[in-house]
């Protein structure tokens, strides 16, 4: 009789514990919530380079990889090559590995890296108000190289949120790993290569031979200021979109009515601003400013660094015409004007 208690007793312990199991490993799998992305990558503009290898990694133990064998210039924050692998909906990954080549410096980047899974997981659940005044989300994450070793990490959908920035080291690569059919030196055919890739357009954009490291670093300060559509037209025009551009890659494109573009919030230095509106008989209209890098780092520099200036405004005066955009930042009443923008007004189609 007692031998059949002690046996009793040490099934229920057995099953309690496997009991423990089961909903330890069913709770797991509640929280490991899945969306739907797809990684890619890309370059800075004229700053070729090109991944090896590279996969981001799920805690459930998948990963997925980083398409490779493009050659990425696309542009900071700009989405690159993106393959339909796996499944659609995938957890958020926790770290990610990468090894690269840059062209211009001739040399290979690699190292593992951690992601911030619990700010991904609130990014991709908030999401972002679109174009259409509806929630949406994002559907890439991306990864850019840039020269010197920077990579930066993005979610990229309708809009683009920067995530990480990251500092990889300087590797050796074996030939048959990064060139296993050609009969040659890593050292050849990436000097070819880089031949073949810089251009007379790339020569007449960059001196090749003097690298702006750390360019991309300065990129990424952000500043309190907000966006004001100002209409001078007689009625009430309405602003229908607007999609803001910064250098640091990240942008928006959403709804007029969306409170954020008015809002005071840290924010990278614009780089582009595009717009559509429409009057009160309904004619549609749309604006484009691109700023000259120069004069709006510098007009940033003067109101935040030389005054300590806390929070500013970007003014978008258009006159009562629809026909002519002026461009200006307001700060502590005092007005600083942006004179070197390329700025384009025009009718639209609604």
């Amino acid at each position: 009789m007692k031998d059949s208690s002690i046996m009793m007793t040490n099934n229920i312990s057995t099953l309690l514990f496997l009991l423990l199991i089961i909903t330890s490993c069913t709770g797991q799998q509640q929280t490991m919530k899945k969306f739907e992305w797809r990684p890619t990558a890309n370059a800075p503009k004229y700053y070729p380079a090109e991944i090896i290898s590279g996969n981001f990694y799920m805690e459930d133990g998948s990963s997925i990889y980083i398409p490779k064998g493009h050659t990425l210039m696309t542009g900071w924050g700009k989405a690159g090559a993106a393959h339909a692998v796996g499944e659609d909906m995938k957890p958020v990954p926790y770290k990610f590995d990468v090894k690269w080549v840059s062209y211009l410096e001739e040399k290979f980047y690699g190292g593992t890296f951690k992601l911030p899974k619990e700010q991904l997981t609130k990014l991709f659940e908030e999401g972002f108000i679109n174009d259409r005044n509806e929630k949406d989300t994002y559907s890439k994450i991306v990864l850019g190289l840039a020269p010197g070793g920077i990579i930066s990490v993005w979610l990229r959908g309708g809009s683009a949120k920067e995530i990480g920035r990251y500092q990889a080291s300087e590797i050796e690569v074996d030939e048959k790993e990064f060139i296993p059919y050609a009969n040659m030196s890593n050292e050849k055919y990436i000097k070819e290569t880089k031949s073949e890739i810089i251009e007379e357009k790339i020569k007449s954009a960059i001196d090749v031979k003097n690298i702006p490291f750390g360019i991309w670093d300065t990129y990424r300060k952000k500043y309190k200021w907000a966006i004001n559509v100002n209409f001078k037209a007689e009625g009430k025009n309405k602003l229908k979109t607007i999609i803001a551009n910064s250098y640091n890659g990240e942008f928006f494109n959403t709804s007029g009515e969306n409170p954020i573009i008015t809002k005071m919030i840290e924010r990278a230095i614009p780089s582009r601003i595009a717009m559509s509106w429409q009057d009160t008989n309904g004619n549609g209209y749309g604006a484009k400013v691109f700023f000259d890098e120069e004069e709006i780092f510098k007009t940033f520099d003067i109101i935040f660094q030389q005054k300590t200036i806390n929070q500013a405004t970007l003014i978008l005066d258009i006159d009562k015409y629809n026909s002519n955009l002026e461009v200006f930042i307001l700060a502590n009443d005092e007005k600083y004007s942006i004179t070197k923008a390329e700025i384009k007004v025009y009718e639209a189609s609604n």
